[in-house]
């Protein structure tokens, strides 16, 4: 049994690890130790597609996602919110109200981003003491834009590249492309 991989497959595979090998040399380079949030909001930008006519939209939701974050890891200091009820409804509603906002006044956010932000960004302060706040959200969103801008966008760029040097070879008219995907023969 042969099995083709596609070129495609093959430009994306080297690019992301291309740019994922770069990244963590940045990332160690200048101490940004948050590298996991680089690898979420690149999967997320993966994930819905590489939008180029709403990445301004997603980096946007990761700056809600982060206030909302502050403000309920802030709340949760309070010990009568910090107790179990009082933090599923503070949740809830903050759940709520992110859904609320971005179907009214900020439409302009996806609720998605906003909550990988928030989550991706409460999962770091739950279990680390952060002794520079301001410095903290800075790595962090900085992270969080490298994923997309630096991983993702830099696969993407060192694929067109690819297409480029290597085009597709002509196919006569009936006959399956080895870039139509894996095959079996």
């Amino acid at each position: 049994m042969k099995i083709h991989i596609g070129r495609e497959l093959w430009y994306s595979s080297i690019g992301v690890g291309l740019f994922t090998l770069f990244y963590s040399l940045i990332m160690t380079s200048f101490g940004l130790w948050m590298g996991a949030a680089a690898f979420i909001t690149a999967s997320y930008f993966f994930g819905v597609g590489c939008p180029n006519d709403k990445v301004w939209n997603i980096v946007g939701s990761f700056v809600m996602g982060i206030i909302w974050a502050l403000i309920s890891f802030q709340l949760l200091q309070n010990p009568t919110i910090a107790k179990l009820w009082p933090s599923a409804i503070m949740f809830g509603f903050m759940t709520f109200l992110a859904l609320f906002l971005q179907g009214t006044i900020m439409k302009f956010t996806m609720v998605p981003a906003w909550l990988i932000a928030w989550g991706t960004t409460m999962v770091i302060i739950s279990n680390m003491r952060i002794t520079n706040w301001p410095l903290f959200i800075v790595e962090l969103y900085v992270s969080m834009l490298l994923g997309i801008f630096f991983i993702a966008y830099g696969s993407n760029i060192f694929s067109a590249v690819m297409r480029k040097i290597m085009p597709k070879q002509k196919v006569k008219p009936g006959d399956k492309t080895p870039d139509e995907g894996s095959q079996t023969h």
